[in-house]
This record gives C-alpha cells, sequence and structure tokens, in this order.
C-alpha cells in the first residue's frame, strides 16, 4: 500500500520543499518558479507538500501573511503527517549521524519532508540541497530562476532531487542491532 495525498491521481510527485513555498510571496522570483512549476506539471508530475510545510510556512506570519500562505497551501496536494512518516525521519536522522552527515544542520521539519519523499515514492524540489544531503538524495534536475530586482539581475538555483532508495536500504540494514 503506497501513501498518496488527498485528491491525488496515481501520478509521481514533487513534493514541495517549504522554501519553495516562501517564494510564491515574493513578486520577482514567483513568476520564474511558477512557470517552472507549470514546466513539471506539463512533463506528468503532481504537485503536493507535507503538513509539515503549513507549520513552517505560517509560524511568525501577520495575518494577511497568513492568509496568502493559506491560499497558496490550498494549490497543492498534501501528505498528512502520520507515525510512519515520523518514525521514518528519526531512522533518517539516525542514517545521517552514521554517515557522519552534520545532523544538527538539518532541521526536523526538513527530515520529516525527506522521509515523506522515500516513504511515497516522490521527488523533492528545493533550494537548499544541504538540507537534502548525498548521498541519500541525488539530483535529478536543477533549474535556475533568473529575475530582476532593482534594475539588477539575480538567480535562485532550485533542484529537483530524488532519493536514493537503494543506498537509504542498505544503510538502514546495516544499523547496529543492539
Amino acid at each position: 500500500m503506497s501513501d498518496t495525498p488527498t485528491g491525488e491521481r496515481l501520478t509521481q510527485n514533487i513534493i514541495l520543499d517549504t522554501c519553495i513555498l516562501q517564494y510564491f510571496s515574493d513578486r520577482y522570483i514567483s513568476v520564474g518558479l511558477k512557470t517552472y512549476l507549470i514546466n513539471l506539471i506539463g512533463k506528468g508530475f503532481g504537485l503536493a507538500i507535507s503538513d509539515i510545510s503549513v507549520l513552517e510556512l505560517l509560524q511568525g506570519a501577520n495575518a494577511s501573511q497568513e492568509t496568502e500562505g493559506l491560499n497558496v497551501l490550498k494549490l497543492f496536494n498534501r501528505y498528512n503527517l502520520q507515525e510512519r512518516i515520523l518514525v521514518a525521519a528519526a531512522q533518517l536522522s539516525t542514517l545521517y549521524s552514521q554517515d557522519k552527515i552534520y545532523n544538527d544542520g538539518i532541521s526536523m521539519a526538513d527530515r520529516i519532508i525527506a522521509s515523506t519523499v522515500i516513504l511515497t515514492g516522490s521527488l523533492v524540489l528545493t533550494a537548499d540541497i544541504n538540507d537534502y544531503p548525498r548521498p541519500f538524495f541525488d539530483e535529478a534536475e536543477e533549474k535556475l530562476i533568473t529575475y530582476r530586482k532593482k534594475n539588477k539581475s539575480n538567480m535562485i538555483a532550485v533542484q529537483l532531487l530524488r532519493p536514493d532508495v537503494i543506498y537509504i536500504n542498505q544503510r538502514f540494514s546495516e544499523r547496529p542491532k543492539g
């Protein structure tokens, strides 16, 4: 049995990291980002979020930012937080530690998103690849989003990452038993 977000067809989903959702409120970056997302939908991907992004996106928001954030979140299919996702996030933290990946630099929310990606057979779109470290995640595609702000050209790089399920399962089976 596979996890599918509410209302989702059986297509491969791209789970948007919260940093991607935050770019929707930036009038300069959002145009190029929306164009890229439409292109991904055209390639047959679905777009989804993890419920943990609701917390991340809305914490510290004023009333108008909260309303805007909730409207953005309505655009995407959602993966509910389930116990198995939380357990997988804890296990992923252990695997990161075993591989000497600086675990404290990766938020628990990003580990929850990562475990959701792994358990659902999804990809993740992020602007911060440090939150989805190699060799656990591999780059499937990089897109440079260019925009002009104050008559200056700027660029952000967003990466579409795929979990290396073979590596993850191997490392999981090698965990100490006692």
